[in-house]
């Protein structure tokens, strides 16, 4: 029954790799679409046509992390042997989620960005900044526990044990 609950991870990685695509394409094409309206027309002001650049560059990353949850997924729960770089490989869902938090923080930094780009000053931009970055604090925040309790773990105390096996007894069978 476990084993064959692998089945389902697969078809959420390949509805994530699928949704990669789908927004990759899309962003490519209305990209493509922009440059030449800006370039052929004229149509478009610098601030707009950085705008709409910078708002494609934002769905780019977002198809990123799609993509980087269907690999995850994939190697974390169906096949561990998939060739990727090595700051892509993942082995345990902590890894996952640090590599997800990452992300995202540079996605609502470009988002913002783009905002504060194309301000034209009749809109408040004080709100949305500090929302982005309470939302970046907090992803920081994560981050820093999650790396600081991952190198405890890896790192052996000044007895020589690992930081988290406290009694001693590295079997766990307390």
């Amino acid at each position: 029954m476990i084993a064959s609950s692998r089945f389902f991870v697969l078809v959420a990685t390949i509805s994530l790799f699928l949704a990669f695509m789908a927004v990759m394409v899309s962003t490519i094409i209305v990209t493509v679409m922009t440059i030449l309206d800006a370039v052929h027309r004229g149509g478009l002001s610098q601030n707009e046509m950085i705008g709409k650049l910078i708002k494609q560059a934002d769905y780019a990353l977002l198809a990123t992390v799609l993509y980087v949850l269907a690999l995850g997924l994939y190697s974390l729960f169906v096949d561990d042997r998939v060739p990727m770089p090595g700051w892509l490989r993942i082995s345990d869902l902590g890894q996952l989620k640090e590599l997800l938090a990452g992300v995202v923080v540079v996605a609502i930094a470009v988002i913002f960005l783009g905002e504060a780009l194309t301000w034209d000053g009749s809109s408040d931009l004080l709100a949305p900044g500090l929302a982005s970055a309470a939302v970046i604090a907090a992803l920081a925040l994560f981050l820093w526990q999650a790396t600081r309790e991952r190198q405890l773990d890896r790192d052996p105390g000044p007895s020589g044990r690992a930081a988290g096996d406290q009694d001693g007894d590295a079997g766990g069978d307390a």
